[in-house]
């Protein structure tokens, strides 16, 4: 288990799994500037929304020993006016929050298992909480190592190679309707979906692709894209021509009004266009504006989510391993920055003992001072290395707290250093770990029927029975 003692870190969120589209949709209008909201609080201490057509999703960190953390957090989100976040079942603290992030950013809570959107999003959302000054390290650390544990993912298993996104299958969707190769198609947006949508389009042979925006990004979009802009003058007449409109503007206002809609069908008919116009929806809110006239089809997420085919069991499985193996990357490395307040301690002191050994040795003497000096500064390295290397080895086995305790009793060393941030001793090792000096694996310490615990020093309890806790207690017996 991961354990934050000394800080709180919550993530409150709204997803399509738990709460459904339309719940996602509600709670994306209103998180704008709430990281900044949320982080004008003293009691926070850093903030990072993210809002994807998967999710609405907050993680903060707030500051240590407060008596109700979560309310605190539910009250400022209502303060705000996220009310859906406020009211969300979905709150997760501590070791939840650590491991959702590291989920999250591999793709493996998407409602495509293992697509690749997401983690350009996730970085995106950290990107605008630095721009705000929102993003506090622990906040910061933890999405970076989870965004590079996320492309481990991506080249140790073949869940994003199968190119399962949300955009990829919501054109598979539109190809049984509408032959992609030669079509000319609409992108209405200049967004990340957007961008993505090009791209797709363009593997798929498409003979044009236009871009609309109505905040006038189209012109930059279209350079960047190597597509054309469209004129908001010329939008019905180009609708009228198209085969698929594919919106995804997102921002709660309808990019394909119902007015503009009939308009685009009344045209087409006229020029006796035949088949249905088609519109891919990748708006959490809608795109579309409903009710959409005869006519219109419309292929939107809800249809993209029951199309999701299953992933296979063994790469999910490699994913998840791989998340584990990262989870605890991040547990050593924030383990040892919590020992170093205390190595540098240590150092402090064998160097004030070399000082007042130098200003004992003569002035003038059978000994020069730069040799006894450089002698008494290579024994202070000495006499630092082993107890420096011991605290690198209690970070890696979660044993910081003893080498702390051993500092103190042996040198009289006592120094302050944060609450452990994760608990190292309870974190999954990875199947192929074994001990150094016996060869056995962390597989082969799960006891069997005939196994009997009890006189070992070890409780009759069922928490005994888990292969992390009994590797615990052959830590502490060494």
């Amino acid at each position: 288990m991961v354990q934050w003692s000394a800080v709180g870190l919550f993530i409150v969120s709204v997803d399509h799994a738990e709460h459904g589209l339309g719940a996602v949709a509600a709670a994306a209008e209103q998180v704008k500037g709430l990281g900044l909201s949320l982080t004008d609080a003293p009691e926070v201490r850093g903030a990072m929304v993210l809002s994807t057509c998967n999710r609405v999703l907050v993680l903060a960190e707030l500051a240590g020993g407060l008596e109700d953390p979560e309310s605190l957090l539910r009250g400022l989100l209502r303060r705000h006016g996220a009310i859906a976040l406020a009211e969300s079942t979905s709150v997760l603290s501590d070791d939840d929050a650590v491991w959702r992030v590291f989920r999250i950013a591999s793709g493996l809570e998407s409602m495509v298992t293992g697509e690749r959107e997401i983690a350009g999003q996730l970085k995106r959302a950290l990107a605008d909480a630095r721009r705000d000054n929102t993003a506090s390290y622990l906040v910061a650390h933890l999405v970076e190592e989870a965004l590079r544990t996320s492309r481990k993912v991506e080249v140790g298993t073949g869940l994003s190679a199968q190119g399962r996104t949300v955009v990829a299958i919501g054109l598979d969707l539109v190809a049984r309707r509408v032959e992609l190769a030669g079509a000319r198609v609409l992108v209405m947006g200049t967004g990340s979906y957007a961008g993505a949508s090009c791209a797709q389009l363009r593997s798929r042979g498409v003979a044009e692709i236009l871009v609309h925006s109505a905040s006038g990004r189209a012109d930059g979009f279209a350079r960047r894209h190597e597509v054309s802009a469209v004129a908001q003058e010329d939008l019905p007449g180009v609708l009228a021509g198209v085969d698929l409109v594919v919106t995804c503007r997102g921002n709660g206002t309808p990019a394909l009004t119902s007015e503009l809609a009939r308009t685009a069908l009344r045209e087409r008919a006229r020029n006796l266009q035949v088949g249905p116009l088609v519109a891919l929806d990748l708006a959490v809110s809608g795109d579309v504006e409903e009710p959409s006239p005869a006519g219109l089809c419309v292929i939107g997420l809800e249809n993209i989510r029951d199309a999701v085919p299953d992933s296979a069991a063994a790469e999910q499985g490699r994913a998840e391993q791989i998340v584990a193996d990262g989870v605890r990357e991040l547990a050593v490395d924030l383990e040892r920055r919590r020992l170093s307040p205390a190595v540098v301690a240590l150092r402090d002191v064998l160097s004030d003992l070399v000082a007042t050994e130098l200003d004992r040795l003569p002035a003038e003497g059978e000994i020069p001072v730069g040799k006894a000096a450089q002698a008494l500064r290579r024994l202070a390295a000495s006499m630092a290395h082993i107890p420096a290397a011991r605290a690198r080895i209690a970070s890696e086995q979660g044993l910081g707290d003893r080498w702390l305790n051993s500092l103190t009793d042996v040198l009289g060393i006592d120094v302050e250093v944060d609450a452990p941030f994760l608990d190292l001793a309870a974190v999954e090792a990875t199947a192929e770990a074994a001990c150094p000096v016996t060869g056995l694996r962390i597989d082969d310490l799960a006891p069997d029927s005939s196994t009997n615990l009890v006189g070992q020093g070890v409780e009759e309890s069922p928490k005994h029975l888990k292969p992390k806790d009994l590797t615990t207690v052959m830590k502490e017996s060494r």
